[in-house]
């Protein structure tokens, strides 16, 4: 199992996590690179490695972008 910035560094090079995230975010195509920004700015980090040592970071990854996701996908046919 992945760990939080493995799975942070992991979820903006698949396709159905930069689908919701377009949805989300209300823009038409996001790059792999632009959802990383995404994840960067919404968990107010520099890199996704701090995910791994900043406690409040990572609950705003969970809770803001992971969970949110895992739910609409899981809601998807």
């Amino acid at each position: 199992m992945p760990n939080i910035s493995q799975l942070a560094g992991m979820l903006p090079r698949d396709p159905r996590f930069r689908e919701w995230l377009s949805s989300a975010s209300q823009v038409e195509q996001l790059t792999a690179e632009e959802a990383a920004e995404i994840i960067r700015t919404v968990c107010g980090i520099d890199s996704r490695r701090a995910l791994a040592t900043d406690k409040a970071a990572a609950e705003r990854f969970h809770n803001l972008l992971r969970r949110p996701f895992v739910e609409w996908r899981s809601q998807q046919h």
